[in-house]
């Protein structure tokens, strides 16, 4: 599979990554949003690989989800409560999207939700104008990443991959992997906005969504897949920070790592390293050159806790699925 996708093609899609990273950053500046650039550049870079994968209509759909979740994201600023909750929407949309393999394609949208409320654009106590301007930036900076992706792609004779959304999760499997990763949120997110820790916070809130899975087997898998690109993607910038001279702009390196996320992710690369590119491409996209290397750090620390807190919650649902099914085996698969 790694091979079928044509040269061409891959040219025309890092072509597409990039003009629509730079849309997302002359929208941020239009409409006077310049610190939520790196917002809209990893929503619209999640757009891409959705639309990639699952068509325009699914891209549109998820992009016009994150935009309305976006309006009480932007108001959690000072309202843990309300970040939790919104969140908690999140996961549990996002871990019944399993039932059919959606999962590992939406959650990039997450990430773009997560910035929202860890490190918010906006300043503190923003008003209902400024919300629903954000809302439509990420719809807009979205429906213009999905015209490029189908419009483009088009000219060199790809079209977009025909999905069936076969059923692959039983209805009770994946409201239990929703509750679970809603149950994430509980923990993460208090800890995150608590200590202020902004960007580490994404990390640590994200962490759960990615490595938990459906079954305790993948967890185990992804959790390793997920602690080798991050360190990997970490690396990368360390490499970066101390190889790049001080005039080059950090959005140089990050538009092309975020050209090799996308194509990764499109053509279904190995787990660590599309993690790889898309740990690199969001610690550019929210650093500067004077603390790159410290944001490189904190996100280690950040997703190593993550990955504690996943894996603690998958032995407590096994124990709690042992106790109430009689099975020795957490969640094995249906019939």
């Amino acid at each position: 599979l790694m091979a079928q996708i044509p040269r061409a093609q891959l040219v025309v899609q890092g072509l597409v990554v990039v003009i629509a990273l730079v849309v997302a950053q002359q929208i941020a500046r239009m409409l006077q949003l310049d610190h939520a650039g790196g917002v809209l550049s990893v929503a619209s870079l999640a757009t891409v690989v959705v639309c990639a994968r699952l068509g325009w209509r699914q891209a549109l759909l998820g992009v016009g989800g994150l935009a309305v979740l976006s309006v009480p994201a932007v108001f959690s600023l000072n309202d843990p409560l309300l970040a939790t909750l919104v969140l908690m929407a999140a996961g549990l949309g996002l871990g019944i999207s399993a039932r059919w393999q959606l999962k590992p394609v939406y959650w990039l949208l997450v990430v773009s939700l997560c910035m929202l409320i860890t490190n918010s654009p906006l300043t503190p106590g923003p008003s209902p104008g400024q919300a629903i301007l954000i809302a439509v930036a990420l719809m807009t900076s979205g429906a213009v990443a999905t015209l490029l992706e189908t419009r483009l792609l088009s000219l060199v004779g790809r079209t977009a991959d025909t999905y069936s959304f076969a059923v692959a999760h039983s209805w009770r499997r994946s409201w239990a992997h929703g509750l679970m990763l809603a149950a994430a949120t509980l923990v993460t997110t208090p800890i995150a906005l608590a200590n202020h820790w902004h960007t580490s916070g994404l990390w640590l809130i994200l962490t759960p969504f990615l490595v938990l899975q459906p079954f305790v087997r993948e967890s185990w898998k992804v959790a390793l897949h997920r602690s080798l690109g991050t360190l990997a993607g970490v690396l990368l910038v360390i490499i970066l920070a101390v190889g790049l001279p001080q005039t080059v702009p950090l959005q140089l390196p990050a538009f092309a790592a975020a050209v090799l996320t996308v194509v990764i992710a499109i053509r279904r690369g190995h787990r660590a390293l599309m993690l790889t590119a898309l740990t690199a491409t969001i610690v550019l996209f929210n650093s500067n050159s004077g603390d790159l290397l410290l944001r490189a750090d904190q996100r280690v620390l950040a997703s190593a806790l993550g990955i504690a807190i996943a894996l603690l919650m998958m032995a407590l649902a096994h124990l709690i699925e042992r106790r109430f099914s009689g099975s020795p085996r957490m969640l094995a698969p249906e019939a």
